[in-house]
């Protein structure tokens, strides 16, 4: 397990006895997902950002949630960021689900207006498991099917290269511990798959089987429009990773996605 301590465990401890207490539904949905199930090890943005989705039912739950939270020592964000808060140096984002103002699956922020689209988040109360995230500290953190789902989603709301990061290291490294025998029987049967872009054959797969309709509809959207290994989706994944005049990593990366588009098929 990801050695998690300092501000954010202290944080993370906070949370999940607050929402326990008020028998708050809630689930761990950010970057800190991948770090504890793929890896032995958290990068800078993983040790100070934790992002999390809440069950509620109206606006004025949410500031009765925010009100509390503020008095155990977290500070709102400004601006736009009305889902932020942070607690010293620990950055938590948090998604309220549940609350009905705009269209079904879109959360309509109350002071700037701004959308979010909220499908899959749902998913996360019904597939979280309890994973030891610091000593002591034990939250229902989401599988990574449902996150490798909701950085898409993230993705397609505001454009930012990070999510598309996020998915092709879930694209690369699923199943790659543990269960990895999966990808070995895999391999040579399901046609254009082998064994390096298996775990992106298993991951769409997972996702047809366990996904919500809308949130299944939105990821075969977003992936049948990458038809080529010069879409617009590919550069901005190789320009984010400093690779964009390499030929090779642009091909695997288009057959990882090709076999991603099989697994959702």
């Amino acid at each position: 397990m990801p050695r998690i301590e300092g501000d954010l465990a202290e944080a993370l401890h906070l949370l999940r006895d607050y929402f326990e207490r008020r028998q708050i539904p809630f689930a761990l949905v950010g970057a800190l997902v991948p770090a504890l199930l793929l890896s032995s090890q958290i990068g800078v943005r993983e040790t100070r950002d934790a992002d999390h989705v809440i069950s509620l039912q109206s606006w004025a739950a949410w500031d009765t949630v925010i009100a509390d939270l503020e008095k155990l020592g977290f500070a709102r964000g400004r601006g736009e960021q009305e889902h932020r808060l942070y607690y010293r140096t620990a950055e938590i984002d948090l998604i309220p689900f549940g609350i009905s103002d705009g269209p079904d699956d879109v959360l309509i922020w109350p002071r700037s207006g701004n959308r979010m689209n909220l499908a899959g988040f749902g998913d996360a109360f019904r597939y979280a498991t309890a994973i030891e995230v610091a000593p002591g500290v034990t939250l229902p953190v989401v599988p990574l099917w449902l996150f490798a789902v909701l950085k898409v989603i993230a993705y397609l709301d505001r454009d930012f290269p990070r999510d598309l990061r996020d998915l092709v290291y879930s694209l690369e490294q699923y199943e790659s511990i543990g269960k990895s025998s999966r990808r070995f029987d895999l391999a040579g049967e399901v046609e254009g798959v082998i064994y390096e872009t298996a775990g992106a054959y298993l991951l769409g797969r997972d996702i047809r089987s366990n996904a919500a309709a809308k949130a299944l509809e939105v990821v075969r959207g977003f992936t049948a429009q990458i038809t080529d290994e010069h879409h617009c989706v590919i550069n901005v994944i190789l320009r984010d990773e400093n690779r964009l005049f390499s030929d090779d990593r642009r091909q695997a990366v288009f057959r990882m996605i090709a076999s991603f588009q099989q697994g959702l098929a």
